[in-house]
């Protein structure tokens, strides 16, 4: 018991496993499943749209500044995603207020907006976030009529 106890707990203390910072898996239910792919997709949706007006936008000022010549090349600008930290902050604050007036629905809209405007690298926020969706799907199946 004395050696052997504490080599295991000391290599426990060392071993990493790929799921150590999943909280749930698979998710608890159905809705909250379909939810995560709600806002993958919003996310997706929302990097698609706003990098499309992004460079609709700089390419019309670039082409009024453009010689001739240069104006009838087409574009190569790769999308890549913008994120707007206080679009989130102000979609977080939204659904806690939605969660405390017993509105679940908005609250899981809100929560949406905020995924899709949280920038990656927050995983902090992007787990708070999980864990909001998590508390509105549990209190939306609560509130839904039993049959």
């Amino acid at each position: 018991m004395g050696s052997d106890g504490g080599r295991k707990r000391e290599d426990s203390r060392f071993a990493w496993n790929v799921f150590d910072g999943v909280k749930a898996f698979p998710p608890p239910t159905p809705d909250a499943l379909m939810d995560d792919v709600d806002v993958a997709i919003s996310a997706l949706e929302y990097a698609r749209a706003t990098a499309a007006l992004l460079t609709s936008s700089s390419s019309k000022v670039e082409e009024a500044a453009a010689p001739e010549s240069e104006r009838n090349k087409p574009s190569s600008t790769p999308s890549e995603p913008v994120y707007d930290k206080r679009i989130a902050d102000e979609a977080y604050k939204a659904a806690c207020a939605a969660l405390a007036a017993g509105k679940p629905d908005a609250a899981i809209r809100s929560i949406h907006v905020a995924f899709a405007s949280c920038p990656p690298e927050k995983t902090t926020a992007l787990s708070k976030l999980r864990s909001l969706l998590d508390l509105a799907s549990s209190q939306q199946q609560k509130q839904q009529p039993q049959h």
